[in-house]
């Protein structure tokens, strides 16, 4: 499934300059929550299993003598909206977590509080955490937002399915060319081998492993380069796979989604991050692992990772500098590494049991944290949102209508050019 179209840009801009009207960012401002007893106010983009996981995480944060939090639970489709929506609204949540190619225009905007001077009041060790998504929460020089996980993107496997099927389990390292006789291999029977988003996020780490890039300038991007050579051979592959018949069809993908499909038995094998396992985990008659990514040349993979940010309009800042502190910490990183959500941004935590174990599905989560150094990420600018619409509107025309490639990447630099040099 395609990622939902976000909310038009000239009206997120609006919204996010009302916001920023009249909030100094020193915390004394007046707000809609006035009292030093008002409920910190959480917003999370969560589906019912992973919102189960905030709320146990928000009950240990209590229950260790942590103030009272509100949560916001908010599905995935309509989290920016209504984060952007109430920032207008002037009643703007004092806690929300994002994801690194969302947050940009928010932080253009002043909607965001730099969380880095807070955390280093509360004594949190920056060093403790893995570099890569530090980084790609850096903007214009300053730490934005904490991020709570490293998540890569994997290949999920249904081991009933493969076993079925005569099949080994996904080797480390495997090529392209195994995965690809591997789906074929699977598909029998009214299941489909695997299923492919058409999204950049899927995308870039076959671009990458083939020697190809996404845009010219990863800091600076000023024109896309899915046409270019590697980039496109990696995407030729991959129309060349679903030709094959391998992949759910235009009418299964509308009846039904990706994930549900493998939920349900139809699909063998998807790709996307952790946060698909807590709702995995969920289906009784579901057996499941990860593996790595196939390769196409040399190994990549891509950043999937979340944070949490404090609104700069928050009358309580101090309380929710707390708050993040506690649940990047080694008890709060915990509580959500069992529930299965994340990968934890915490070394420690993530080289420990709880998040290793292999009692709990996936039994291969070492295979999250051997991607650790093959990660890149997609650029930070406030317009990626657009651009990644533009991009997967584009490969959904050449993925399920057997659009031309060149056609379609044509479009996409037709569309998503100006808007990136309007970003930069």
């Amino acid at each position: 499934m395609r990622r939902p179209a976000l909310l038009a840009a000239p009206v997120l801009a609006g919204v996010l300059t009302l916001a920023a009207c009249g909030s100094s960012g020193t915390g004394s401002e007046a707000g809609p929550r006035e009292g030093a007893s008002a409920p910190i106010v959480f917003q999370v983009k969560a589906e019912p299993e992973e919102a189960a996981v905030y709320r146990s995480l928000l009950t240990a944060y209590e229950g260790s003598g942590g103030g009272e939090v509100e949560m916001v639970a908010v599905g995935r489709k309509d989290h920016l909206t209504r984060l952007s929506t109430s920032f207008a609204s002037g009643d703007a949540p004092d806690v929300f977590l994002i994801n690194y190619r969302e947050y940009a225009q928010f932080v253009q905007r002043g909607a965001v509080e730099p969380i880095g001077p807070l955390l280093r009041e509360q004594g949190v060790n920056l060093s403790a955490y893995y570099e890569e998504p530090l980084q790609a929460f850096t903007y214009e020089g300053e730490l934005q937002c904490m991020p709570q996980n490293i998540s890569s993107l994997v290949v999920y496997w249904n081991t009933d399915l493969f076993e079925a099927a005569g099949l080994e389990a996904p080797r480390a390292g495997w090529t392209w060319e195994e995965f690809a006789a591997t789906a074929r291999a699977l598909t029998k029977g009214g299941v489909k081998g695997v299923g492919i988003d058409p999204s950049i996020t899927r995308m870039a780490p076959l671009v990458w492993s083939a020697g190809g890039e996404i845009v010219d300038d990863p800091e600076k991007p000023t024109r896309t380069t899915l046409h270019e050579p590697g980039a496109r051979a990696a995407l030729q592959s991959v129309v060349d796979l679903i030709d094959s018949g391998v992949t759910p069809s235009k009418e299964q993908m509308a009846a039904q989604g990706l994930e549900e499909q493998f939920m349900t038995g139809k699909v063998a094998m998807f790709m996307s991050s952790r946060v698909e396992v807590p709702a995995l985990r969920e289906q009784r008659d579901l057996s499941f692992d990860v593996a790595a990514l196939p390769s196409l040349g040399t190994p990549a993979s891509v950043l999937h990772s979340d944070a949490y940010c404090i609104s700069s309009s928050s009358r309580h800042k101090e309380a929710a500098a707390r708050l993040i502190a506690y649940a990047v910490g080694q008890q709060g990183q915990t509580v959500t590494a069992l529930g299965g959500r994340t990968v934890p941004s915490l070394r420690s935590v993530a080289q420990s049991p709880a998040f290793l174990s292999p009692e709990r599905a996936p039994a291969s989560s070492q295979v999250f944290l051997d991607a650790v150094p093959l990660l890149r990420h997609t650029p930070v600018t406030p317009v990626w949102p657009e651009v990644e619409d533009v991009v997967g509107t584009q490969l959904q025309r050449a993925f399920e209508d057997g659009v031309p490639l060149d056609e379609v990447l044509a479009e996409i630099r037709r569309q998503a050019d100006p808007l990136l040099q309007k970003g930069s």
